[in-house]
């Protein structure tokens, strides 16, 4: 559609039609808060004050959120001047671990002559990490690197995307190891956190026992309320708004809000996926704005929320260590100490 298209709605273009086109510095203002966000401030705060350290567990399927809180992490490190290492843990094949330590080399951006003639202990050890293409590597000291990066430079925070991925990878079974060696010397002032798939984790649990204890916090990440949807439609909707003193959701109202969040079955990406076609239609029929009866017509009743990412099977070429255990969709989400 021209980007004139959507000037009757006071928008200058589709706020929905790029899922991640948030960037860092505005992933806070479009940032909604659930119930399970304010024990995470209270983490990441701990955290940044050097009072605490955790390894914390975001478990959930296909857009509940795992992807935004991790960058949302980010963004807050960022802002107080902590040290942050962020992995987007590939679904290609590859050796998790060398990409993990470049990551945490160019966190640290060492330049000149303090990154040839005199870099830090721990710098020098990724220096080789990162180098160690053939996948052979000790896991204890691997995650003693790792450690020793994050404490040495506290507050600090390691961010893992799409955890679950590293089951693909031919170091899967080092790589986790690692973890779990890196999980036992974090200090206070260092914050571990991971995003994954319910299966994997249980998967972890099975398999893993020492590093899924290690886990302090695992947070199930919950669907949306319909006011809560309607937020973050609103707040979608600002980003492109032109035309001030309109109500924050037009032209969407309240049943349409509802309706979508309905037909998305409380999941906030697939929300903003129906959104964007319910716009899309609006536009095209010239519609005065999108209500309930608009989402009916965009959206057939037989389109449903796509759930295979909820609990995805292991691959075949996993390691038979992460393979093991047959995927399942139960999981409770816990809370021990920290």
């Amino acid at each position: 559609m021209p980007g004139g298209s959507y000037e009757r709605y006071g928008l200058t273009g589709n706020p929905f039609r790029d899922l991640t086109s948030d960037s860092l510095e505005d992933i806070e203002v479009f940032h909604v808060d659930l119930q399970i966000d304010e024990s995470l401030n209270t983490i990441k705060d701990e955290v940044l004050e050097k009072e605490n350290k955790a390894l914390v567990a975001l478990v959930g399927s296909l857009g509940t959120g795992k992807t935004h809180r991790l960058r949302l992490a980010q963004a807050q490190a960022k802002d107080r001047g902590a040290y942050c290492v962020y992995l987007d843990v590939p679904e290609k094949a590859g050796l998790t671990m060398p990409l993990l330590a470049h990551e945490f080399q160019a966190a640290k951006n060492l330049k000149g002559f303090a990154k040839i003639f005199n870099p830090p202990a721990w710098y020098r050890q990724l220096t080789a990490l990162e180098k160690s293409k053939d996948g052979k590597y000790d896991p204890g000291q691997a995650g003693h690197v790792l450690a020793a990066a994050l404490n040495m430079n506290a507050p600090s925070f390691l961010l893992l995307n799409d955890l679950q991925n590293v089951a693909k990878m031919p170091d899967s079974d080092l790589f986790v190891k690692a973890l779990q060696e890196l999980g036992d010397e974090l200090k206070p002032g260092a914050l571990v956190m991971f995003g994954c798939t319910p299966s994997f984790l249980v998967t972890l649990g099975a398999n893993y026992p020492a590093l899924s204890s290690r886990i302090n916090r695992t947070f199930l990440l919950p669907t949306l309320s319909i006011d809560e949807a309607a937020l973050l439609l609103a707040k979608k909707l600002l980003a492109k708004r032109i035309v001030q003193n309109l109500d924050p959701l037009y032209p969407y109202d309240r049943d349409a809000a509802a309706a979508l969040n309905s037909a998305a079955q409380a999941n906030p990406r697939r929300l903003v996926e129906l959104a964007d076609r319910a716009l899309e239609y609006a536009v095209e029929h010239r519609a005065y704005r999108v209500d309930a009866d608009t989402v009916a017509a965009a959206i057939p009743p037989t389109t449903t929320l796509d759930t295979s990412g909820a609990v995805p099977k292991i691959l075949p070429q996993a390691p038979p260590s992460l393979a093991s255990l047959p995927a399942t969709p139960e999981i409770r989400a816990k809370a021990s100490p920290r």
